[in-house]
Order: C-alpha cells, then sequence, then structure tokens
C-alpha cells in the first residue's frame, strides 16, 4: 500500500536538486528543458522545491520528475526509486529509525544550547575584565605609561579584541 510517507521517505533520501541535475540542463544559475532555448526553472535547495517560471508550476522533488517526465506522482515516485537504487521502505524498521532521528535531533539541539551558554559566559567574563581594566585605568591610582598603567592598557585591547571576535565586530 502506498501512502505519504512513501514519498516523504524518498524526498528526504534524495535532493530537489539531484533529480534536476538528472533530467534537466543546469543553465547558469537556472535549469532548462533539453529542448528549451533558455532556462526557466530555478531550485530552492533550502525548502527543497522547484519553480518553473515558463510553465507556472512547482513543487518538491517528486512532483519535479512528474513534472518533466510527464508522469503521475506514484509513476514518479517509482521512477525515482528505480533510477537512484532507493528501496522501498521496511515498515518494522520506521518507527525505530524515526525514534533515533529524533534522539539524535535532540542532542544536537543540547550541543547547540550548550555552546551559546558558553559564548554567554565567554562573553560576560570579558565584559567584566574590560569594566575590572577601564576602572583601574581611570581611578588615577596608577600614573600613565607606569608598568601597572601599560600592563592593565595592553590587557585592555586583548580582551576587547577578543570580545569583538565573539561578538562579531571587527
Amino acid at each position: 500500500m502506498r501512502t505519504k510517507q512513501d514519498f516523504e521517505e524518498i524526498k528526504a533520501q534524495i535532493s530537489v536538486e539531484t533529480i534536476a541535475d538528472h533530467l534537466l540542463e543546469k543553465d547558469g544559475r537556472l535549469y532548462k528543458f533539453p529542448s528549451e532555448r533558455t532556462a526557466s526553472l530555478r531550485i530552492y535547495p533550502a525548502t527543497q522545491s522547484f519553480y518553473d517560471f515558463g510553465r507556472a508550476t512547482g513543487g518538491d522533488a517528486v512532483r519535479l520528475w512528474s513534472h518533466v517526465k510527464g508522469c503521475d506522482s506514484w509513476t514518479a515516485l517509482n521512477e525515482i526509486r528505480e533510477t537512484f537504487g532507493l528501496n522501498a521502505p521496511d515498515r518494522k524498521n520506521s518507527r525505530e529509525l524515526i525514534a533515533q532521528q529524533q534522539e539524535t535531533r535532540k542532542r544536537q539541539q543540547e550541543a547547540k544550547k550548550q555552546k551559546q551558554e558558553r559564548w554567554i559566559r565567554q562573553v560576560d567574563e570579558l565584559k567584566t575584565e574590560v569594566e575590572l581594566l577601564s576602572g583601574i585605568l581611570s581611578s588615577g591610582h596608577c600614573e600613565p605609561l607606569s608598568w601597572l598603567w601599560c600592563v592593565c592598557q595592553n590587557r585592555l585591547t586583548s580582551v576587547s579584541g577578543r570580545l569583538d571576535l565573539l561578538c562579531g565586530i571587527y
């Protein structure tokens, strides 16, 4: 039995750009049908979609195949599987695979969150050090060009530079 899940699994396994490269001729950033003189089809990798400006049609990878080949979606699905050697999914393992993918996504999100927290900690520590060094330099407790003043000034320059790099200020 064919389901929407079949289409989703195929779209997860193959990109719309791979389909376009296989079926169409690339002309700069656009693609053109073999019988056309000018390109009119654009691929959007970020959304895994296409739009044919010449025919006012768009969609996903399976829709691209059916659009170019002139067949229905089910035929396109089977032809994609055949052409690229993609097997029909094993339904028994699908739940396990989905659980693994969700766990991987959860770990990636946690790692991203930890990286962001480390970045915030580093920025806060550097800001605190900038305030401390600026306070020492402006307090009048050390004479300009004295050993302490030079050490504080050099450290302030270094810390300010690191803070600029961390915050993306060049």
